[in-house]
């Protein structure tokens, strides 16, 4: 026999969500996955003391002594959210599992998502992954996230056509997205958003700009070495990159803007893939490697110097275009991407790299 529906309001539903923080408050798993073409929910309502009878009511024996009945058995009180094996766990070990047991552990799991959310740490989780075709796991991101995820955007589709016709896709692709962050930054006031990104460059740099600078994010970097995502620096004492800024002495109308982070950038191919005379502005890391920058500290330090330097050229020498190579970590693009405004800077085409072809990089798409 199937139970009886909730008798739970939209407005108590979601706020039930809010107070468990998206998580299951037994094993703190988040309750939204991504899917290959979805999100799925495994998050279920799971009544402490159990609705119906027999079987269908777990603890059901001990309504009158906590105060609960079939008035009020379906209030906030009596539910926790919880992930599916979790709720079957504490439904099938009763004995394991008593009444006071679960109250206490829906209280301390909602105390713990209060206290991270009174300190401004809701976070929607946006995962913009188009290399590869093995989509990341949201359970795993939940654990390296110290704020209460409320929501995850995902956009995990590989990305493989890189035509002009693909790269214009691609592009459009990126605009839709952002719509469902913006529709999830609305649903939610007052969440910041975490940035999970491993995507090809000029499509992260456009999602960069789409977001801009009045957003305010917080950016993942991905450590290939550890496999974990990195925000800052807890082993010990901070150090910053040194950041090198070369600026040629030859003007044109075409500014060419190269920036040198996780590996070194060719003269000759950015000669072969602009075609005419420019400009150059090049801002590098002292050693650029691999895992060169990680931390926000020296992203922010980067985006900085990238800022100031390419407004003030803009400035004064009022560029009809400027071509952009970048060579660095998909956070960081994404903050570069955040610095361009429509307003003051003229069309930047973007470059996407290839070392499978005779031209190493090529105009993928314009912002």
């Amino acid at each position: 026999m199937s139970r009886d529906p909730f008798k739970l309001s939209t407005v108590d539903d979601r706020d039930l969500w809010v107070r468990s923080g998206g998580l299951c408050a037994r094993c703190k798993r988040a309750l939204i996955l991504d899917d290959i073409e979805k999100k799925v929910n495994i998050g279920e309502k799971a009544h402490i003391i159990g609705k119906g009878t027999g079987k269908n009511a777990p603890r059901r024996e001990f309504a009158e002594e906590f105060g609960f009945n079939e008035e009020n058995i379906d209030s906030l009180d009596n539910l926790m959210l919880m992930c599916s094996p979790c709720h079957h766990t504490i439904d099938t070990n009763v004995e394991a599992y008593p009444p006071q047991l679960l109250f206490d552990m829906k209280n301390q799991h909602e105390g713990w998502v209060r206290s991270r959310l009174s300190q401004n740490n809701k976070a929607i989780a946006v995962i913009h992954k188009r290399k590869n075709s093995i989509p990341f796991d949201s359970i795993l991101l939940t654990d390296e996230i110290d704020m209460a995820i409320l929501d995850a955007v995902s956009f995990q589709d590989e990305f493989t056509d890189f035509t002009s016709t693909g790269w214009v896709q691609a592009k459009k692709d990126n605009e839709d997205f952002f719509k469902k962050v913006v529709q999830a930054k609305v649903e939610y006031p007052g969440t910041k958003l975490c940035i999970f990104s491993l995507s090809p460059i000029p499509l992260l740099i456009h999602f960069g700009k789409l977001i801009s600078e009045t957003i305010p994010i917080v950016i993942y970097q991905f450590d290939r070495d550890s496999q974990k995502w990195c925000l800052e620096d807890t082993n010990g004492k901070v150090t910053h990159k040194k950041i090198n800024v070369l600026i040629s002495d030859k003007v044109c109308r075409s500014l060419v803007v190269t920036v040198q982070v996780s590996g070194t950038i060719g003269e000759e191919e950015v000669k072969e893939a602009v075609g005419t005379p420019y400009h150059q502005l090049d801002i590098s890391v002292e050693k650029p490697e691999l895992n060169a920058v990680l931390y926000n500290h020296d992203i922010t330090a980067i985006r900085q110097v990238f800022r100031k330097h390419l407004y003030n050229l803009q400035d004064l020498y009022d560029y009809k275009e400027i071509h952009l190579f970048y060579y660095g970590p998909a956070g960081l693009a994404v903050e570069i991407g955040r610095t361009i405004n429509d307003t003051m800077l003229p069309i930047i085409h973007l470059y996407q790299y290839s070392d499978r072809n005779e031209q190493k990089y090529s105009r993928a798409i314009s912002i």
